[in-house]
């Protein structure tokens, strides 16, 4: 209802959310006619010279001095907003608390078609369900047999088409028979058909997490499933998702990366008997509609997605699951930036279902909310096969002649793997050639235009690539400064380690998993089968082949480099290498066949890298929390950066630095900075931030929204690019 104006205002106006850098809302002319549209739905609006899409806040008298510049609302798209209230409620809470400009926060809860204007892709009317009426159909169909034989054959339900005519009905009778006021046609819904012949007998411990999490189906919890790799994780997923669909409720499940959906659904499917629709950026537009659209119709009782699809609708959401929720990649690096896993528990705080986070290593901020006993913390501490976690050894490579980075233990011990028809894995996060190709002369390397960093080298196709910014050149057949033909690779990369590999191991093929030779989620699928299938085999990958996959032959894992993450100036680079450790040993003997992991480390003295091959990964993550406790960082403080990018360095430290001044800080809160991030230059930018470091998130807050109001009224803020976050994973 258009609510009546004030005594000050006769001028009634439409509050409109536009996608645009600007944190507000916008006052619109309601059109010629009609009357306010539900809250959330999309309007068409002049803006900034276009036609863009908006969303309607509410009907209010205007608060603007001028309001003769007002423009009008050109349409309504929506008689009924795509948004629903929960999601509606989730969307305005990502505004406000990861500082997103509203009308940006809200297109989050949209597909990609629809953010465009389009209509939403609405589900084909493929079953027939009868309809009640006065007339008897054997008296009216009494000329009709088969349209009567049908009809019998729906009885009281809804049957589809496709079960129809396998019933031999033809689709002349079914086209006839929908004309009649007996049915109507409906969306059939993907119904799940529960699968005993997949179905897995869980253990006491899973058992023991299914029912916690199913008890209450209705109200908010969140559980965080703390098992080590191959406890059976995911057969938990699956029993509690069973009963989640047996209660006439739908579930969301995030994985962190495209690469592992394929694993997954495949096992979903297989345990569910239904089709479970994927959302990431590695299917179409129009599949991701349509995924959407069966998620908010109700017609999709699972949805299988990456991290933008926790903003998915839902028509009764009943079970969200975050697996291995600790992984960087659920967390968006660009804008919008935000949490998916955090999301995930708000949305499940807001829609009253309970919330899994599961993973064989936690990150430090779930496991403190565990202790805290803010989350229900359960534990599988043995893999669900019973194997044995696999034995691992360190490989002390100080003064070692490597060859393409190998020891010579770790050829040996590959070799011994091929020779027992088993598989072996080999975990190098870096791919292409070489790290860098370098001058044996003058010491010249090759180093990126754009970026302040080498370019790696690559064989195939032969060219040097930045992996900041994605340029290439030409290999040079010289030196670009002295012109010496000395040219040395220096590094190495997955290429590099394939093609010695080959040569050396000819009796097993060699299957390498990078983001190179794994263009698209078809070709990673077929691979995981061709590596299924083979007996003995060696694997070559980065870190899409550390986490979630399962391959009961591998039983030699190889860490060619441990040391990577080690000397980072991220005070977060001890827990991620902890967790890289622990994944990548954790594919090794997850069957019957007992498995062994070498880590090749220049640094075995190090505390971290030491106790790995003793100690349980909780026991470490303790300790760095101890230490984290000792400095106020995550997650006994809070943390928020404010990024300035210009073409010209002295922009980003002048804005910067402008902002400090006239930025007071609160007595919650302190502000470091401005100084460079650790690859100052990428892709053409220099970049400079402020680091605010406090005691709790309130206090970042209120110092970050006052940099959004004062940042916008500086003139040195138009040649940046700029802007805030919270809880930021990474601040060098």
């Amino acid at each position: 209802m258009i609510p009546e104006p004030n005594a000050n205002s006769s001028l009634i106006v439409w509050e409109i959310a536009v996608p645009a850098p600007l944190h507000k809302t916008f006052e619109y002319l309601p059109p010629e006619e009609g009357r306010p549209p539900p809250v959330g739905s999309r309007v068409l609006v002049p803006f900034s010279g276009r036609e863009s899409i908006g969303f309607f806040i509410r009907a209010r008298a205007s608060t603007l001095p001028d309001q003769e510049k007002l423009k009008r609302v050109i349409a309504v798209i929506d008689k009924e907003s795509l948004l629903e209230a929960p999601l509606k409620k989730l969307l305005d809470w990502v505004s406000d608390y990861y500082l997103i400009p509203p009308g940006d926060a809200l297109m989050l809860g949209l597909t990609v078609n629809e953010r465009k204007g389009k209509s939403p892709w609405v589900p084909p009317l493929n079953a027939l369900m009868t309809c009640r009426t006065e007339d008897d159909p054997r008296t009216a169909l009494a000329r009709a047999p088969q349209q009567l034989r049908a009809l019998q054959l729906i009885g009281e339900g809804c049957v589809s088409l496709v079960e129809l005519e396998a019933m031999g009905i033809s689709k002349a009778t079914l086209r006839a028979l929908s004309k009649t006021p007996f049915v109507t046609k409906v969306a059939m819904p993907n119904q799940a058909k529960i699968s005993t012949a997949d179905s897995l007998v869980l253990n006491f411990g899973q058992n023991q997490i299914v029912d916690s999490v199913t008890q209450t189906l209705t109200s908010f919890a969140t559980h965080l499933v703390d098992g080590v790799t191959g406890s059976g994780k995911t057969a938990v997923y699956i029993e509690c998702i069973k009963r989640t669909i047996a209660a006439g409720q739908q579930a969301l499940v995030l994985v962190p990366e495209i690469g592992l959906t394929p694993q997954t659904r495949s096992r979903f499917e297989a345990a569910l008997g239904c089709d479970v629709p994927v959302i990431h950026s590695g299917v179409s537009d129009s599949e991701r509609g349509r995924a959407w659209a069966m998620a908010r119709s109700g017609t999709a009782p699972v949805i299988l997605g990456t991290r933008s699809s926790v903003f998915c609708s839902f028509k009764s959401l009943g079970l969200i699951i975050v697996d291995e929720e600790h992984d960087g990649s659920l967390r968006q690096q660009d804008h919008p930036r935000y949490s998916a896993r955090d999301v995930a528990v708000k949305r499940g705080q807001i829609c009253s279902c309970p919330v899994i986070l599961g993973t064989a290593t936690p990150s430090l901020e779930t496991l403190a909310n565990a202790l805290a006993k803010r989350y229900h913390h359960h534990r599988l501490t043995e893999r669900a096969t019973k194997a044995e976690l696999p034995k691992i050894r360190l490989v002390d490579t100080r003064g070692l002649a490597l060859t393409a980075g190998l020891s010579d233990e770790a050829i040996e011990a590959i070799n011994k793997t091929i020779a027992r028809g088993e598989q072996a894995l080999l975990f190098l996060n870096k791919r292409g050639f070489a790290r860098s190709i370098q001058c044996e002369d003058c010491g010249w390397t090759a180093e990126c235009n754009h970026c302040d960093s080498t370019m790696a080298v690559h064989r195939s196709p032969p060219k040097l690539n930045c992996h900041h910014c994605l340029s290439s050149r030409p290999t040079p057949r010289s030196c670009d400064n002295c012109k010496s033909i000395r040219l040395t690779s220096k590094g190495v990369g997955t290429e590099q380690l394939e093609a010695f590999l080959k040569r050396k191991i000819t009796s097993a093929p060699l299957f390498r998993v990078d983001s190179d030779s794994v263009p698209s989620v078809p070709v990673f699928k077929e691979l995981l089968g061709n590596i299924q299938q083979t007996p003995s085999a060696v694997l070559l990958g980065t870190q899409m082949l550390s986490k979630g996959h399962h391959f009961p032959r591998v039983t030699c894992v190889v860490i060619v480099d441990s040391d990577s993450l080690l000397f980072s100036p991220d005070f977060r680079a001890e827990e991620r290498l902890l967790q890289l450790l622990t994944q990548v040993a954790g594919r090794s003997g997850r069957e019957e066949l007992r498995g062994e992991v070498l880590i090749q480390t220049r640094s075995p003295d190090h505390p971290l890298i030491k106790n790995t091959a003793t100690a349980p990964y909780s026991d470490l993550a303790q300790e760095l929390l101890g230490r984290r406790h000792s400095l106020g960082l995550p997650p006994y403080g809070a943390l928020g950066v404010i990024r300035a990018d210009a073409r010209q360095e002295r922009d980003a430290i002048e804005f910067l630095s402008q902002l400090k001044e006239q930025l007071t800080p609160n007595t919650g809160s302190r502000l470091v900075g401005p100084i460079p991030a650790l690859m100052t230059r990428r892709a053409g930018l220099y970049r400079y931030h402020i680091v605010v470091h406090g005691q709790t998130r309130k206090a970042i807050h209120e110092t970050l929204k006052r940099a959004i109001n004062t940042g916008s009224t500086l003139k040195i803020g138009r040649k940046t690019s700029w802007f805030v976050e919270i809880d930021p994973t990474e601040i060098v």
